[in-house]
């Protein structure tokens, strides 16, 4: 048995691994929205790695324990309008997720942690993400790693209203 998992990039038949473990972190989160779009995580590969961006998992024992990827961020994507200067070639960090059972081990941070580290081998200026103000645990990652709340709004589109917060780091010094 292993004692820590080993964090790779994904590969096409951990699809229904990554999407049963974004469901389950979202749900136990309190935050799971049966209705927002996932079309991302059907097509990973697709959307992150040959889109310019990475996407990992951390696998122990066989199984996806934590999970987590970045891609650049258009100019028609809804952050890129909320994000005040935002830098060109700036990436999204998104779809971290950490099951349950496995948290508070450091696996996010260690997934998070590899996606830097590969989004400044590609020059990458700045990260930015969104996440729910309720989403304590994440936030509190995100903070621990350097990030600053941007921008935080009320999104009334669902049956639950929430509180929706934007952080942004910068890897790269602008001056």
């Amino acid at each position: 048995m292993e004692n820590d998992p080993r964090i790779r990039r994904y590969r096409p038949e951990d699809g229904d691994q990554v999407r049963e473990l974004h469901e389950t972190a979202m749900r136990d989160a309190g935050v799971y929205v049966d209705t927002a779009s996932d079309t991302d995580l059907e097509r990973v590969f697709e959307t992150y790695v040959d889109g310019d961006g990475e996407f990992l998992v951390s696998e122990l024992d066989g199984s996806i324990v934590a999970m987590g990827g970045f891609r650049p961020v258009e100019e028609t994507d809804y952050i890129a309008k909320i994000v005040p200067d935002l830098m060109d070639g700036a990436v999204e960090l998104t779809r971290m997720r950490v099951d349950p059972d496995y948290q508070r081990r450091g696996y996010g941070r260690r997934i998070y942690e590899e996606l830097e580290w590969r989004a400044r081998l590609q020059a990458t200026p700045q990260i930015v993400l969104d996440t729910m103000a309720k989403q304590t645990a994440a936030r509190r990652l995100y903070e621990a790693q350097g990030f600053e709340e941007v921008h935080r709004e009320r999104i009334e589109g669902f049956d639950d209203p929430f509180e929706l917060l934007v952080y942004r780091k910068p890897l790269v010094d602008d001056g």
